[in-house]
C-alpha cells in the first residue's frame, strides 16, 4: 500500500502536475490523520470495554464481601448476646452462697471468650490502595462505600478497644492461684493431685467481704458493659450495610 502511494506522488512530479501534487499529498495526510484517529477511538472503546468490565467484577466483589460481612455480623450480634445472658447469670451464680468456685470461674471463661471472626473490607481497600476507585463510575455508589468504609473501620477499631478491656479485666488480678484459675478445667485437666497442694484453697465465692469478691463482681458488671457496647456496635454495623448491599444488587451480578 506504501509502494502504492509513493508511485503515485512520484508519477505526479515527473509529469510536472505539482497542483496535484500537493493535493494528492494534501489528501494523503489527511487519510492517515483520519486513520490514526480511527485507531485511537478503536483503541479508547476496547480500553473502555474492559474497564466496564473490571469495574461490574469489582461490584460483584464488594457484594460478596458485604454480604460474608452481613453473615458474620450476625453470628457475632448472637454470640454476643449470648454472652451477656451468661455474664448476669454469672452474677447471680456468685451471689447464690454457697456456690462451687470451679463452676464460676468456668462460665467466667467462657463469658469473655473473644474468638470472632470481624467483618473485613478486603476488595474495596484494594481498589482504593491500588488507585483503581476511579474505576467506579456510579458515583452515587461511589460515596456510599466510601462512606460504608469508613463507618466499617471505625467499628472495627470501637471493637478492638472493647476486647482489650474485657482482656484487661480479665487478667486484672496481682495473685492468679488466689483467684483460682487452677480450677479452670483446660488448665486443671493439666495438673495433677501434687501440683493442686501446692496451690492456695480460698474460699473466696462465698464471702461477699472478701476483696477478690468485691473484685470480681465489679469487673463482672464492668465486662457486661463491654458485652452491651459491643452488641450495639454490631447492630449500628447491621442497620448500615443494608443501603450498600442494596445499592448493589441493582448491579446484577451473576
Amino acid at each position: 500500500m506504501i509502494k502504492f502511494f509513493r508511485k503515485i506522488r512520484q508519477n505526479l512530479l515527473m509529469d510536472n502536475k505539482t497542483g496535484k501534487y500537493f493535493k494528492y499529498a494534501i489528501g494523503e495526510i489527511v487519510l492517515v490523520v483520519i486513520g490514526i484517529i480511527i485507531a485511537l477511538q478503536i483503541n479508547n472503546w476496547n480500553e473502555n470495554r474492559k474497564n466496564k468490565i473490571t469495574e461490574a467484577d469489582y461490584y460483584c466483589r464488594i457484594l460478596d464481601d458485604l454480604k460474608l460481612n452481613e453473615k458474620l455480623i450476625d453470628e457475632n450480634y448472637k454470640l454476643t448476646t449470648d454472652r451477656i445472658k451468661l455474664t448476669k447469670s454469672l452474677i447471680k451464680d456468685l451471689n447464690s452462697i454457697p456456690n462451687d468456685r470451679s463452676t464460676i470461674l468456668n462460665k467466667f471463661v467462657f463469658a469473655l471468650r473473644q474468638d470472632v471472626s470481624v467483618p473485613s473490607n478486603i476488595t474495596f481497600e484494594e481498589l482504593t490502595s491500588s488507585g483503581q476507585l476511579k474505576l467506579l463510575t456510579d458515583i452515587k455508589l461511589k460515596n456510599r462505600l466510601i462512606e460504608h468504609s469508613t463507618f466499617l473501620n471505625n467499628s472495627l477499631n470501637l471493637l478492638k478497644e472493647n476486647r482489650n478491656e474485657i482482656v484487661k479485666r480479665y487478667t486484672d488480678f496481682e495473685l492468679i492461684t488466689e483467684l483460682g484459675y487452677q480450677d479452670i478445667e483446660y488448665i486443671n485437666r493439666e495438673l495433677d493431685k501434687e501440683h493442686v497442694a501446692f496451690l492456695p484453697k480460698i474460699n473466696w465465692t462465698n464471702d461477699p467481704t472478701h476483696p477478690i469478691f468485691i473484685k470480681f463482681q465489679d469487673n463482672l458488671i464492668f465486662i457486661l458493659g463491654m458485652q452491651i457496647r459491643q452488641k450495639q456496635h454490631f447492630s449500628n454495623l447491621k442497620q448500615e450495610i443494608q443501603e450498600p448491599i442494596e445499592l448493589l444488587k441493582n448491579k446484577k451480578c451473576k
